[in-house]
């Protein structure tokens, strides 16, 4: 049998969790061999931009046995970019307060910050919806480690998920994480983390990265983004993305969770971080990264 030139796709929609139109889940079954059970699962939101990133990360480093093989469930809209871009602000993010939407200017416009507020549903969605028709389909996953990966947004979304929910996956990727949405108002939560952490037999791994670069002031801004130069200055600085993963990788260790790896990409911004999460991060949730 000669090997792939690209990984497998199966795809098929379940119903937002909002009874409004649908999800579309697509799947990459593992092109290395598979033990009978206990295959791992990787979850990757933003599914429309990052799935197949993924997907070819995946089937890329299992066959040279970088780690093992497992599958990728990528959860996407199937929408046009800019729908894409809305769509995918009212599923990961928590809601925003008037000021901070505010001061988002013609960015929170674009992203739809207005409509956020889905992320706790969404979650739900995840893991009583989704997972359960990912076992019935792939009966071999159900008992293998559960790993949710997500950047930017997706990384607000996976925080937000670790931290209430630190039962939720067996391991977390939370990369570029989009802390400063509402004012870090998530970052309210870890005051019960610590509780929450103690009540588990065992504490999930966490992956927590930013690109060194994504503090550096930029010198333009693209066409169509709603933001002056100056603003999108203010926004950086506000921001403080580097500074907040890193200190964010510092509390949960602090709360209890043993298994915590930062990593700041010394080349990389907020868009190239992305792949280097992916491959790095799954070596971590794996067992085969220090």
């Amino acid at each position: 049998m000669p090997f792939p030139v690209r990984t497998s796709l199966e795809q098929f929609t379940l119903p937002h969790p909002s009874g409004e139109g649908e999800l579309t889940i697509s799947v990459a079954a593992p092109t290395a061999p598979t033990p009978d059970a206990g295959i791992p699962v990787l979850y990757v939101v933003d599914g429309d931009l990052l799935f197949g990133m993924a997907a070819e990360i995946g089937r890329a480093m299992t066959s040279v046995a970088a780690f093992p093989a497992h599958y990728v469930v990528g959860v996407g809209y199937d929408a046009a970019y800019a729908d894409v871009l809305k769509r995918r602000t009212a599923d990961l993010a928590p809601p925003i307060g008037e000021a901070a939407l505010q001061a988002l200017g013609g960015l929170g416009e674009a992203i739809g910050g207005a409509a956020s507020g889905g992320a706790d549903a969404f979650l739900a969605f995840m893991l009583d919806a989704l997972r359960p028709e990912i076992a019935a389909r792939y009966p071999h996953t159900a008992d293998g480690p559960q790993i949710l990966f997500g950047h930017s947004l997706g990384g607000l979304f996976a925080a937000r998920a670790l931290l209430t929910r630190p039962d939720s996956f067996s391991a977390f990727i939370v990369s570029s994480p989009s802390l400063w949405w509402d004012g870090f108002a998530i970052m309210g939560e870890l005051a019960m983390l610590g509780k929450r952490i103690a009540a588990l037999p065992q504490p999930p791994r966490v992956f927590v990265d930013v690109g060194a670069r994504e503090q550096d002031l930029p010198t333009s801004v693209p066409d169509g983004i709603g933001v002056t130069l100056e603003e999108a200055q203010a926004q950086i600085r506000a921001a403080r993305m580097v500074d907040a993963a890193r200190e964010f990788a510092a509390a949960l260790s602090e709360a209890g969770i043993t298994d915590v790896r930062h990593v700041a990409f010394a080349e990389d911004d907020h868009v190239s971080a992305a792949p280097a999460a992916i491959l790095h991060g799954m070596r971590f949730a794996l067992g085969r990264g220090h």
